[in-house]
């Protein structure tokens, strides 16, 4: 028990700060080494561009979804703020229908789409955005750079912590 509160409270230490109107939020995941993911949840209304050059800048990447769990957590936190829709970091701007996140430039990840999503309306909905509960608990492809959204940023953080237990 001390050893797993000695290894919340250094987590918890661990802060970045960032621009001003944001909320910002801790997810622990448990694995041979403390992994941890800092999402910052920002109001302030971007092209997704300008969201990803705004995370880019406080050393993380647009947020993506690795799993359901992430997903639902993800979703529970709109909810709780009452942000309808927020840019993540999918996007198909390479290649039409080949959905990629931008922290590595794969197509893994986790996927749940609104119904009759993605439709590319128009040719340019190339980026995504996840949805609350009220607009469905899911993906929709939105144009990049015509829409303006709050959006969430996530920063990886790696530690491997060694807690001497008596």
């Amino acid at each position: 028990m001390i050893k797993e509160t000695l290894k919340l409270l250094v987590v918890l230490i661990l802060t970045i700060h960032c621009s001003a109107n944001t909320i910002q939020l801790l997810r622990v995941r448990k694995t041979e080494i403390i992994y941890t993911s800092q999402y910052t949840i920002h109001q302030k209304e971007l092209t997704w561009y300008e969201a990803r050059a705004e995370c880019e800048s406080c050393g993380g990447n647009l947020v993506t979804i690795d799993d359901s769990a992430e997903h639902t957590y993800l979703i529970q936190k709109l909810n709780e703020l009452k942000v309808g829709q927020v840019w993540i970091g999918l996007n198909d701007r390479a290649g039409e229908g080949r959905f990629r996140w931008v922290k590595d430039d794969s197509e893994d990840g986790f996927k749940q789409w609104c119904n009759g999503q993605p439709n590319n309306v128009g040719g340019h909905e190339d980026c995504v955005e996840l949805r609350d509960e009220i607009l469905g608990n899911c993906l929709n492809d939105r144009p990049c750079g015509s829409y303006r959204l709050p959006f969430i940023c996530e920063v990886n953080i790696h530690k491997t912590l060694t807690v001497n237990t008596f």
